[in-house]
């Protein structure tokens, strides 16, 4: 496949002369044997499952491995539509809350640049997960008045700004499996410990960027990993990695400031893997025009949601978290949710 472009890209921009049994811009059933990227490899020559995932994610939830024989999925077409409908459902208006005696409430968020497609002050409207925010906050009008403010230091958010009581909430961040508290690495038990999450606004796939030429670029097993070194973002979550065995008990990590920085280590083979999400990484690889030379492990992928965090200390954070949650189920409910992420992604890919 050209290196033309991103391969989450592809899912939006691919032709319909790459598919076999599953066509894009077609509604596929699910197969026995069938998984989400051999569907997205088939239909737009890519394992990169995300737009599929998107676009069905009222039938498939929020774990992109539980799909089932029978399930019925929409592909999307190459100018992201969903098949038999040219645009997906029209937005409809959401019940009008009242205004209490004492005027709107006023929630105000915190988020930072630099971590496109999903938030950055450079794109329309601040990024995908800017917008997803911004839309559903807009349903939950007049009770609610919403300010976003970026702050593009990361590390501030959770640590300092929020506890300051500064502001209401912060995004995108990743949330760990609280569920588990064995699991948790110290990173992660302070992201339980300290905040409430709301619902996942966006799920994301994490995985581990290696050398095209490296045997560690296909291998199923995290142990082959041991003793390696993995790059990490500073600021960024351990979570990604952590959940398919490749934690700091396994691996040294390495934290530059910037993700650039770990694609440069990577080529220059001072590291063997770096942890990011799939996208972006698909995209740095592409700016940086590394393209060729690394590649995404298919094996070591996993799905993470990205949240609001509200600071648990602050009196407000359950009625902040309510009027997320409501905000967020207005926007899925009407369609709005899955027209955001297409048109923003089809226009970041376009730039």
């Amino acid at each position: 496949m050209s290196n033309k472009y991103t391969l989450a890209a592809v899912a939006f921009l691919a032709g319909a002369g790459a598919a076999q049994a599953q066509q894009a811009c077609t509604v596929y059933t699910v197969q026995s044997g069938d998984s989400l990227s051999g569907i997205a490899r088939e239909a737009y020559g890519s394992i990169s499952y995300q737009s599929v995932w998107d676009a069905n994610r009222s039938v498939i939830g929020g774990n992109p491995n539980a799909i089932s024989v029978g399930m019925e999925l929409k592909l999307p077409c190459a100018d992201g539509a969903l098949p038999g409908s040219g645009t997906v459902q029209a937005s409809v208006v959401a019940p009008v809350p009242e205004v209490s005696s004492d005027g709107p409430v006023t929630i105000r968020l915190v988020t930072g640049t630099g971590y496109p497609p999903y938030t950055d002050e450079d794109m329309e409207g601040g990024g995908i997960y800017t917008q997803l925010v911004r839309a559903a906050m807009d349903t939950m009008e007049p009770q609610y008045e919403t300010q976003i403010v970026f702050v593009n230091d990361w590390g501030s958010h959770l640590e300092v700004l929020l506890p300051a009581r500064a502001f209401d909430g912060a995004f995108p961040w990743l949330r760990p499996n609280c569920e588990e508290p064995e699991t948790l690495t110290e990173n992660s038990k302070f992201r339980c410990d300290g905040f409430l999450h709301s619902d996942p606004f966006y799920e994301i796939i994490t995985g581990v960027v290696t050398r095209r030429d490296d045997p560690l670029g296909a291998t199923d097993n995290a142990a082959d990993f041991t003793g390696k070194t993995m790059c990490l973002p500073a600021d960024y979550s351990d979570v990604g990695a952590t959940s398919v065995g490749l934690g700091r008990d396994v691996m040294e990590y390495v934290q530059p400031v910037s993700p650039d920085d770990c694609f440069t280590a990577l080529i220059a083979g001072e590291v063997d893997g770096v942890s990011l999400v799939t996208s972006q990484a698909e995209d740095i690889a592409q700016r940086m025009g590394v393209a060729d030379q690394v590649t995404i492990n298919p094996n070591l992928t996993t799905a993470n949601v990205l949240a609001v965090f509200v600071d648990k200390n602050n009196p407000d954070a359950p009625e902040v978290i309510e009027a997320l949650n409501a905000g967020l189920k207005n926007i899925r409910d009407s369609g709005e949710w899955f027209q955001t992420v297409r048109s923003g992604f089809t226009a970041y890919y376009a730039n």
